[in-house]
């Protein structure tokens, strides 16, 4: 992939596509979160493929929640938790 197509937004319909299509098409892709501050940047180098509501391993697996409620919406939509065992840092 080019710099170019990296930074270049994906359309909404290059996510309404079933779930394992788009997981390793989201390989090498560039994620960009603007703030305040500017914009981070941070290259997808894993990505995780889960079947919703038949599938145990997702957050969708026992139905629709405050916090998985993007996951039952329109394609394109981020689902972003924190991993447990992780630390919070402050840059």
């Amino acid at each position: 992939m080019s710099a170019d197509h990296d930074r270049k937004p994906l359309p909404r319909a290059f996510f309404d596509r079933p779930v394992p299509e788009v997981a390793p098409d989201l390989l090498g892709r560039v994620l960009v979160r603007m703030t305040e501050d500017g914009p981070i940047d941070d290259r997808l180098t894993e990505v995780e493929a889960h079947a919703g509501r038949i599938d145990p391993g997702s957050h969708a697996y026992r139905g629709r929640t405050e916090r998985n409620a993007v996951m039952f919406g329109p394609p394109g939509h981020a689902h972003v938790y924190f991993t447990y065992g992780m630390s919070r840092r402050s840059a």
